[in-house]
């Protein structure tokens, strides 16, 4: 994961005071159960993430040798492959 627990506690906290200092937005809960629901989420995206690197790591270690024999560019492969398995599962980078 990219950032600590603490780090995205700060982000959500950022988050909702944004939200709560923008006219148009009204809190259905109070700031601090809305800050847990949006580290939620946050949370959520960055395990995504992890998880589709993963999977793209595991793709690049099992065609390793057809990449090397081919002199492919692997973080080109790297991206490529991110990108198709986010669309894959529907998430958006």
């Amino acid at each position: 994961m990219r950032f600590s627990q603490e780090k995205v506690k700060d982000l959500a906290r950022q988050i909702v005071t944004m939200m709560e200092e923008h006219p148009s937005v009204t809190l259905q809960d109070t700031p601090t159960a809305v800050a847990v629901e949006v580290g939620s989420v946050i949370l959520d995206n960055l395990r995504e993430e992890d998880e589709i690197d993963a999977e793209v790591d595991d793709l690049l270690r099992e065609h390793s040798a057809d990449i090397r024999s081919q002199d492919m560019d692997v973080e080109s492969l790297r991206l490529k492959f991110r990108r198709q398995i986010a669309r894959e599962r529907g998430f958006v980078l």
